[in-house]
C-alpha cells in the first residue's frame, strides 16, 4: 500500500502532522498501536491541554494547537478560563489551558482525522523500517491482517518513543520516568481524576497518605528517588504492573481504615499505555536545550510557551524536527523530537506537540510539492505557509522581543 505519507504514531503530534498534510492535498496514512486516537492525552489518561499562553495575556501557539484545544470540548465537559488575556504573571490554570474528558477528546480527534481524510490503522504495530540509500521506503506494521509494508515518499515518527529512529539505529537520548499514574476514579458517585502519589516529575501530589502507600510496598521517599530510563519490553510492563499495583494499596486502605467502601471509591478507567513523560528523544541536526527560552531562532517553525512559569517562551528550530545522520525523508514530531533536558520539559505537553506535528506535517507536504528532500526545504517557504495560516514563529511577532517583555 503507497501513500504520500506515513505518520507513526496517533498521539497529538501525529495527528496534527496527518491532518495539516492532508489538508495540503497528500494521501496520508497514520499508524497507532493502540485502539484509540490521542495518545498520552487519551489512552494515557493525561487529560490537561497545557497552556497556549504565556501567563501575561499572549497566545503563542495558534492553528491546530488551538484547534484541538477547542474541539477537546466539543463532546465533554471542561472550560478555558474566561480572563486569561488579563492575567499577568498568571498560574498555570488561570493561562489559556483547559482539562477535557480523554474519552471525549478520542470522539473530536476521530471527527478530525475523519473531516481531513487520513487513512487511520488502529491495533496497528511498526515491526521495521526499510530503506533504501538514504531514503526511507516503507515501514513494516502488523496488525489482524498480518504483516505488511506501508510504503511512501515522505515519514514522520510521533511515536513518542522514536520508534521509527531506533528501528533504523539513529541515535537518541534516553529519558527518566518517575511512577506516577492518572485514573479516572468514582468517589461518591462523581467522576474524578486521581493522580496518584507523585507527578511526571517525582514530586508528592499529596493525593496518598505514607500509610495508604505503605499497604503496597512504596513510601513517598522511594517514588521519588525509583525511575526508569530507555524502554524495552520488560520495562513497559514493569512500569504498568508496579503502578497499578500502588494504586490497589491506596484503596486497600482506603476501605480497611473505612474512609471508603468499593461501593463508594473505585477506579472507572485505566490508562491502555505506560504514562512515561519522556522515553527517547532524537539526537537532532540541532538538539533544544536548557537556557534557550526567549531567543531568536532563525529556523523556528512555531512557539511554545513553558507550562510550569509564565513569561517564558520558546522558538522551535526545524532543525530538532530531524536526525543528524538519519534518512533524508524522514521527521520527528512530539516527545520525541530533538529536545533534552528543561528544553525537554517544556516540549513534551500537547500544546508543543501539536505545534511540532503541525509543521512536520507542513513541511513533509512542501517537500513532496517540491520535490526536495525534507532537509533541503527552504524555512522561509515553510515560515510563509505558516504565516498564511496565522501562525507565528518568532517572538518579535507578537511583541514578545526583551525590551517589550520588560516593559510589561
Amino acid at each position: 500500500m503507497s501513500y504520500d505519507l506515513v505518520v507513526v504514531g496517533g498521539g497529538i503530534a501525529g495527528i496534527a502532522a496527518a491532518v495539516q498534510a492532508a489538508r495540503q492535498g497528500c494521501r496520508v496514512a497514520l499508524v497507532e498501536k493502540t485502539a484509540l486516537t490521542g495518545g498520552l492525552a487519551t489512552a494515557g489518561l493525561i487529560n490537561v491541554f497545557l497552556p497556549l499562553c504565556d501567563g501575561n495575556g499572549h497566545q503563542v501557539s495558534f492553528g491546530l494547537a488551538e484547534e484541538m484545544l477547542r474541539r477537546s470540548l466539543k463532546y465533554g465537559p471542561g472550560e478555558i478560563p474566561p480572563r486569561w488575556r488579563d492575567e499577568r504573571d498568571a498560574a498555570e490554570r488561570k493561562r489559556f489551558i483547559s482539562v477535557f474528558s480523554p474519552a471525549s477528546l478520542v470522539l473530536a480527534l476521530d471527527e478530525l482525522l475523519e473531516e481531513a481524510g487520513v487513512t487511520v490503522y488502529l491495533d496497528t504495530l511498526v515491526c521495521a523500517a526499510k530503506t533504501a540509500g538514504n531514503r526511507l521506503t516503507g515501514v513494516a506494521v502488523e496488525n489482524e491482517s498480518g504483516r505488511f509494508t506501508l510504503r511512501a515518499r515522505q515519514f514522520i515518527d510521533a511515536s513518542g518513543s522514536a520508534v521509527l529512529g531506533r528501528r533504523l539505529g539513529l541515535p537518541v537520548t534516553a529519558g527518566e520516568n518517575y511512577f506516577s499514574l492518572w485514573a479516572l476514579e468514582c468517589v461518591r458517585g462523581k467522576i474524578e481524576m486521581n493522580i496518584g502519589a507523585v507527578y511526571g516529575n517525582g514530586a508528592a501530589t499529596g493525593k496518598f497518605s505514607d500509610a495508604a502507600l505503605a499497604e503496597s510496598g512504596w513510601s513517598r521517599q522511594r517514588l521519588a528517588e525509583q525511575k526508569q530510563t530507555g524502554i524495552d519490553g520488560r520495562l513497559v510492563s514493569e512500569y504498568l504492573l508496579k503502578t497499578r499495583g500502588y494504586l490497589r494499596g491506596y484503596y486497600r486502605h482506603c476501605y480497611r481504615q473505612e474512609e471508603a467502601t468499593r461501593e463508594s471509591l473505585y477506579p472507572v478507567a485505566l490508562p491502555i499505555m505506560p504514562q512515561y513523560r519522556k522515553i527517547c528523544a532524537i539526537q537532532a541536526a540541532e538538539t533544544m536545550r536548557d537556557g534557550q527560552a526567549n531567543r531568536h531562532v532563525p529556523d523556528s517553525v512555531g512557539l511554545v510557551a513553558d507550562w510550569r512559569r509564565a513569561g517564558s517562551v520558546w522558538e522551535v528550530p526545524f532543525r530538532s524536527l530531524y536526525s543528524a545522520s538519519g534518512p533524508e525523508n524522514l521527521l520527528f514530531a512530539g516527545r520525541c523530537m530533538g529536545a533534552v533536558g528543561d528544553a525537554w520539559e517544556v516540549m513534551r505537553v500537547i500544546p508543543a506537540a501539536a505545534v511540532t506535528g503541525q509543521a512536520a506535517g507542513m513541511a513533509a507536504a512542501l517537500a513532496l510539492r517540491d520535490r526536495l528532500p525534507l532537509r533541503e526545504l527552504s524555512v522561509e517557504r515553510l515560515g510563509d505557509e505558516l504565516k498564511r495560516r496565522g501562525i507565528p514563529r518568532h517572538l518579535e511577532e507578537l511583541g514578545l522581543t526583551e525590551p517589550c517583555r520588560k516593559e510589561r
